[in-house]
């Protein structure tokens, strides 16, 4: 069985306390839910809780911010593979105006991304 994973330290600690009251079949139900979701029963009900009420968990957050490195990347490839294209066409002389295009929006699109995850980023540091 793999490691569960407990809520992250923060600093001063977490001074509030909620007491749960649960039947031994809902006690039974919870645990294996967090079990599922690779977690501590405590930062399971605070995520569950969180994400019911509308709110971007911490783990979600990470992993809004990996697939947004990840799509980065790709964007990064797919701009390097046009940027080589464009020099390889504009050695022959002819550089297509499309061309030019698609890597101004992809170089576009990368900056958007950087500015999201900067955002995301920026949300975190907040209390």
């Amino acid at each position: 069985m793999s490691e569960r994973k407990r809520q992250a330290n923060v600093e001063g600690g977490r001074p509030v306390r909620r007491e749960v009251t649960l039947t031994p079949v809902q006690d039974g139900q919870l645990v294996v839910a967090a079990e599922r979701a690779g977690r501590t029963v405590p930062a399971f009900l605070v995520e569950a809780g969180l994400t019911a009420g509308g709110y971007q968990t911490e783990t979600e957050r990470r992993e809004s911010i990996f697939a947004l490195f990840q799509l980065r990347e790709q964007l990064a490839r797919i701009g390097n593979n046009v940027n080589q294209m464009a020099k390889l066409l504009n050695a022959e002389g002819e550089v297509h105006a499309d061309l030019l295009a698609t890597l101004s929006a992809v170089r576009e699109k990368i900056a958007m991304v950087d500015d999201v995850v900067e955002l995301f980023a920026a949300e975190r540091d907040e209390p």
